[in-house]
């Protein structure tokens, strides 16, 4: 019986060391998914530094390849390149996509994929049960929830580690939304499995993450839903003005409710993909490792 086509995706900025170690530790692992054959696409989103993996011994991989892009455009975005790159594919397989800071679990790979498998109408995803970071960390993790929540009705507790076949990724990419945020492109798009697993600690460096790129992710996935968070915003502003009346901090709620869809609208324009005639005009070069 021939084995079943399983692709990873990783996208990667500056971080070969963590790559590295990251490809290994899903090599130990891949035995334990039987009946695939795993390649992996490495999104090298416009890296300073060459990826070089020409040293590195792997036992269970079909393929790996790099796929470069002309400018560095953040993980969002190069996701969006990479799964547009694979849509063409006419046969049936599986895709994983996860980051490669060591943060997500390769030990969790087979196991949605085999989810993924059964679920065939779902992509599964792997939502945070717990975290391994500074509290600072894991506090404004928390204020982005919440922001999110807010305005857009919708607990969105994953990234980017998920396992769907090339039916849900037609779902993914019916429209432009995962050019904004892969997560809520998922969640506008497709039906979802949750599977919960522990965040693990980053290889190497440190969590990159603060407020202000928070509430600007944020702002990306509720732009995805910007209809839905309008209508929140009108529905808050009247509860604010008849609860409060005219007092001095109500025009102080109300201006930041309207400022915050303002950003809304204007992220969405700034990133549009319709800027964009074709992602395909965005990669550099393809290379088999």
């Amino acid at each position: 019986m021939s084995k079943k086509r399983h692709i990873i995706l990783i996208p990667v900025y500056n971080d070969e060391k963590s790559l590295k170690k990251l490809l290994q530790n899903i090599d130990n692992h891949l035995e334990l998914l039987v009946g695939f054959e795993t390649e992996i696409l490495i999104l090298d989103d416009r890296s300073s530094e060459e990826i070089n993996l020409e040293n590195n011994k792997f036992k269970n991989f079909k393929k790996i390849a790099i796929l470069r892009v002309k400018t560095n455009i953040g993980s969002q975005k190069v996701i969006a390149v990479g799964l547009n790159y694979l849509k063409n594919i006419k046969e049936n397989f599986f895709i994983t996509v996860m980051d490669s800071d060591g943060e997500d679990n390769p030990t969790e790979i087979s196991r949605m994929v085999e989810l993924a498998e059964k679920n065939s109408d779902s992509v599964i995803t792997s939502n945070r049960k717990s975290r391994s970071e500074p509290l600072i960390i894991k506090v404004l993790y928390r204020i982005h929830l919440i922001i999110t929540f807010l305005f857009s009705f919708k607990w969105i507790t994953f990234g980017n580690f998920t396992t769907f076949n090339s039916i849900n990724l037609k779902n993914i990419l019916s429209d432009d939304s995962s050019w904004l945020a892969f997560s809520s492109s998922i969640i506008k798009n497709c039906k979802i499995k949750r599977l919960y697993a522990k965040r693990e600690r980053r290889y190497f460096d440190k969590s990159k993450l603060g407020l202000f790129k928070l509430i600007e992710h944020s702002i990306r996935i509720n732009s995805v839903f910007s209809n839905r968070a309008t209508i929140i915003s009108i529905l808050y502003i009247a509860i604010t003005y008849l609860i409060f009346a005219l007092k001095s901090f109500t025009f102080l709620i109300i201006i930041n409710i309207i400022l915050f869809n303002i950003l809304i609208y204007l992220v969405k324009f700034i990133h549009s993909i319709k800027s964009f005639e074709d992602y395909s005009n965005l990669i550099d070069s393809y290379q088999i490792v």
